[in-house]
């Protein structure tokens, strides 16, 4: 598909980079699907836990009063989740489970700001999985932020010989596979971007 240029009404994602570890593969992941959404359109923002440096959780940005006394960091970035129109959630599966750097950020967000637009989910591994037993963790958490996960799984499997380090593709599949979760995406957020400027949102 040929790839668009951005515009003022373009869709706007959200992509969420998934763990801090060192030595880590999601920046691969990461650099690849900003680079396949850019290409079909998409207004991109990126929020990688290792940047924002949050804290383990005690206060999230809605346990403030008043949200203007809150960190900076949380009120920016908040302000990145509210303004999107879909969610890409890039996560690597540590002992078969999520990785706290992305359950913490998620975390210290109000569901109020994630809800009613959907979200795809990027998984990965080493191994022969693609990270499924994680991204399995994280539809289910998704549906309770109020931001349910589209039916396809971009799953990553052996992601050190499918992705360079640059981000390029080194098999078939990962051109295919991007491009099945895109326009999933795209069609769900299109359609529920528009009720919501026709009806608004649930009160």
């Amino acid at each position: 598909m040929a790839a668009k240029e951005a515009t003022a009404s373009a869709l706007r994602v959200v992509v969420f980079l998934g763990t801090v570890r060192e030595n880590n593969y999601g920046s691969r992941a990461g650099k690849f699907i900003i680079k396949k959404l850019t290409e079909r359109g998409f207004q991109v923002e990126f929020i990688d836990p290792d940047v924002l440096d949050l804290p383990l959780l005690k206060k999230p940005l809605h346990f403030y009063k008043d949200r203007s006394e809150a960190p900076k960091v949380l009120q920016d970035t908040n302000k990145l989740i509210e303004a999107a129109d879909c969610f890409v959630f890039i996560t690597a599966e540590y002992n078969h489970s999520m990785p706290p750097g992305l359950t913490n950020t998620i975390d210290h967000f109000p569901i109020a700001s994630y809800k009613y637009r959907p979200s795809g989910i990027v998984s990965y591994s080493a191994g022969s999985f693609g990270g499924v037993r994680a991204a399995m963790q994280a539809r289910m958490l998704l549906g309770e932020i109020g931001t349910p996960s589209i039916s396809n799984i971009f799953a990553i499997p052996q992601i050190h010989k499918a992705l360079s380090e640059i981000g390029e593709p080194l098999n078939e599949h990962m051109d295919k596979g991007a491009e099945k979760l895109i326009n999933e995406l795209e069609w769900y957020a299109t359609g529920l971007k528009s009720h919501r400027e026709k009806v608004g949102k649930p009160q």
